[in-house]
């Protein structure tokens, strides 16, 4: 297929994420809500699109980090290919010069592409002929995958047994679920999520960072917020984001009252219920750490992580790998010092 018209623009925000929301591999980390969330700690952020006769058919929302006069260059969930090797190729192209114009040391990629869909072949085809390493990737490369396209009565008949007790237990024990609507929610959310940090050994983000989050999707109602309480205060909260295909558990946090009630399972059934009114196709539970085992036999994992694959996986849902991160290293001598401090 020839492109007589094909050109290399810089779309605006709501043209990007219009093309954003319809392309099958369009994420929400794509969308220009979250470059705007990222700028908040530092990242800069630039959009190059590839176009056919003024049609938008492929692009990248690139988060641009400065470092040492030098820059390192991230597309989180992208690109956003399109159906053909010529457009893909002319994509690259225009992301590697504008790239060198501003002295970036490398880019790295993440296509929102899982492992053995049937569009895979434009990642192998594509990244993997043109040279680049695989890297570790930032996002999770392995989630649980909710198909939301059941009636609400056949996805609850879909989790485990165990899950529509703990679901049942909640609401026998009294458990509320309410949607977070004002600062105070934030702060009580904020709270849950410094607990389980401090419990697990994880770090957080500030209240500010997930303000913004909360304040920019809700401008599209595509986030939600809920808190639950047992016995009238607040034990679990969890907060989703949605593009227009997916909804994404981005953050959650609990107290230890939370496991004894089963408040987070009665939350994801809520929050997939939010997802299934919100038109998504599908609920993605996040990131699980990497199998080791084969088929269904024993986890070759600590327990704790073990314990989180039963629950996220427990929804119903099946595991998903993405492919790996691809880096495109474009100095290569100064990569091997510098790509570690820029924090990818």
């Amino acid at each position: 297929m020839s492109y007589p018209a094909i050109s290399v623009i810089q779309p605006d925000t709501s043209r990007w994420d219009a093309f954003v929301d319809q392309h099958p591999e369009g994420h929400l980390l794509q969308q220009s809500r979250w470059a705007t969330v990222k700028q908040t700690t530092g990242w800069g952020c630039l959009r190059i699109g590839i176009c056919d006769n003024d049609e938008l058919l492929a692009g990248a929302q690139i988060l641009i980090k400065q470092r040492y006069g030098l820059s390192a260059w991230y597309i989180p969930r992208g690109p956003v290919f399109g159906d053909d090797q010529l457009l893909n190729q002319a994509l690259l192209a225009a992301l590697r010069a504008q790239a060198k114009q501003q002295r970036a040391v490398f880019i790295r990629m993440e296509p929102n592409m899982v492992v053995g869909s049937n569009r895979e072949r434009i990642v192998t085809r594509v990244l993997g002929g043109a040279g680049m390493q695989t890297s570790a990737s930032t996002q999770p490369q392995h989630s649980v995958h909710v198909d939301l396209e059941p009636h609400t009565d056949a996805l609850l008949a879909a989790m485990t047994k165990g899950h529509r007790a703990d679901i049942k237990k909640a609401q026998k024990l009294g458990v509320t679920i309410r949607v977070g609507t004002t600062d105070a929610d934030l702060d009580v959310f904020v709270a849950l999520m410094a607990e389980t940090g401090a419990r697990a050994g994880f770090a957080v983000h500030s209240k500010a960072y997930y303000a913004e989050v909360w304040e920019r999707f809700r401008q599209k109602q595509r986030v939600l917020l809920l808190i639950a309480a047992y016995q009238g205060a607040p034990v679990a909260a969890a907060m989703m984001v949605a593009s227009a295909q997916t909804a994404c558990y981005l953050y959650g946090g609990s107290n230890a009252e939370a496991f004894q009630c089963a408040a987070n399972h009665l939350i994801q059934w809520h929050a997939i219920q939010w997802a299934k009114e919100q038109g998504c196709a599908t609920y993605d539970l996040w990131g699980i750490p990497q199998r080791t085992d084969v088929a269904d036999g024993p986890l070759e994992a600590p327990a704790e992580m073990a314990g989180l694959i039963r629950f996220k996986k427990g929804f119903g849902g099946h595991e998903v790998s993405f492919y790996p991160a691809y880096t495109d290293v474009l100095l290569p001598l100064v990569y091997r010092y510098a790509a570690s401090r820029f924090n990818i």
